[in-house]
């Protein structure tokens, strides 16, 4: 489970400083990215299709994807995911709970 910094801690934020301004339909991924996050979308064995959003404080969004799901779908409720996560402290983990 993902852990926000303690106050004075010398690790950086999830959040982007100074004003970000979105340029996709994914603006939360995007910010997610630029502040040094990643993102994974393919197989875990053995789950066939997974999203997955992570930076070096540890995952923050798993998401597997659901029958006919549709990529876009998928990508969409990780924004969301990743959304939840940076904004509201609330990681989703799909992959884990199985």
């Amino acid at each position: 489970m993902a852990r926000r910094p303690t106050a004075g801690s010398d690790k950086p934020t999830r959040r982007l400083s100074g004003d970000f301004t979105p340029t996709s339909a994914w603006p939360h991924i995007e910010e997610f990215v630029e502040s040094g996050g990643n993102i994974n979308i393919g197989p875990i064995a053995p789950i066939k299709c997974a999203a997955v959003a992570a930076d070096p404080h540890g995952m923050i969004a798993a998401l597997v994807r659901r029958n006919g799901e549709s990529f876009n779908d998928l990508v969409h409720r990780l924004d969301h995911a990743v959304d939840m996560a940076m904004n509201h402290d609330a990681p989703t983990d799909e992959i884990n709970k199985r």
